[in-house]
């Protein structure tokens, strides 16, 4: 399972990406939307990850432009900043599910529909 990881935040970025490299995922990190597409331009992913609340192209607007050019791609969203609106917004916009940060590694994998021997 590969997964794209996108976060401003580089402490999150490699909290995950130790998470989902124990549990077998190749995991390829971005720290902002361009980057994250200009990898998806590249590869193609089983899973996109990102954080919602990020400078320039925030997480909704990455979400919105996956739907549009790889539509078939599972994206979870994540935030530190939960609320009925960014949940509609994250599920209104096509996301598979939504993670409130901060979250343990058990609920990063099950957000992802992933076990640890995945």
């Amino acid at each position: 399972m590969k997964i794209l990881v996108v976060d401003d935040d580089a402490m999150v970025l490699e909290s995950c990406r130790r998470v989902l490299a124990a549990a077998g995922c190749r995991v390829v990190t971005a720290p902002h939307a361009a980057a994250a597409l200009a990898h998806l331009a590249q590869e193609p992913f089983d899973r996109l990850l990102t954080d919602v609340k990020m400078p320039g192209e925030d997480g909704l607007d990455l979400l919105a432009r996956v739907r549009r050019d790889w539509p078939g791609l599972p994206v979870v969203v994540m935030t530190g900043f939960l609320t009925p609106e960014t949940e509609a917004a994250g599920r209104g916009g096509g996301a598979a599910g939504v993670l409130a940060k901060p979250f343990t590694p058990e609920e990063l994998l099950a957000g992802l529909g992933l076990t640890p021997e995945s």
